[in-house]
């Protein structure tokens, strides 16, 4: 998606960016897809409604495939680092992206968006090994895995709306509940955006 800096150059001033430029990319990001979608700043997001804006992709749990017990086990296994989700381009179809069915909901809505911003952004997709002893890797490039689930937690809990219900004394849970997102995640943005002092 080319970025409309006309557009980004309006937000300053107006209370949409927290007080660290160094995450200005990720908010701008994140208030990109709610202006293509044009939601206002305070709605929860339809993670379902962004995919629409990328063609040729399908959203699956990884429950509703076929996939090999080696492979599977990786999603559900006993391990406590299980996968949350991924892209997987395909030849001659759509990118799938893959969902851990065993999380709840406000996880998976995280993972979603962490996924939609690695297409939407242009990632190049990670390499991934299985090994015949059931064990898998990939390569990992931190700053674009910090990039995708940055934007995608600014797109789901923006600052300003963040930023006045703390001020308002709402819970961390109501938050949380408001915008469909893990505790965890509203406390994430609360500490990259600097609003701890409200918290």
């Amino acid at each position: 998606m080319p970025k409309n800096f006309a557009l980004r150059k309006v937000r300053s001033g107006q209370g949409l960016l927290p007080p660290n430029p160094k995450r200005w990319e990720h908010e701008h990001n994140g208030l990109d897809l709610r202006h293509e979608l044009k939601l206002p700043i305070s709605d929860r997001l339809p993670h379902e409604a962004a995919f629409k804006l990328l063609p040729k992709v399908e959203v699956l749990a990884h429950s509703s495939l076929n996939l090999d017990t080696a492979v599977s086990n990786h999603f559900s296994g006993p391990k406590s680092g299980n996968w949350s989700g991924m892209c997987v381009p395909c030849t001659d179809g759509p990118t799938m992206v893959i969902y851990n069915a065993h999380h709840h909901l406000r996880r998976i809505r995280a993972t979603l968006m962490e996924e939609f911003f690695h297409l939407w952004l242009g990632h190049a997709p990670t390499h991934l090994r299985l090994l015949s002893d059931g064990k898998g890797n990939r390569d990992f490039d931190g700053d674009k895995e910090s990039e995708a689930y940055g934007s995608g937690a600014a797109a789901l809990v923006p600052y300003k709306p963040l930023r006045a219900m703390l001020e308002g004394r709402c819970s961390i849970a109501s938050i949380a509940e408001h915008f469909l997102v893990s505790e965890q995640l509203v406390n994430f943005r609360i500490r990259v955006v600097k609003l701890y002092r409200l918290r």
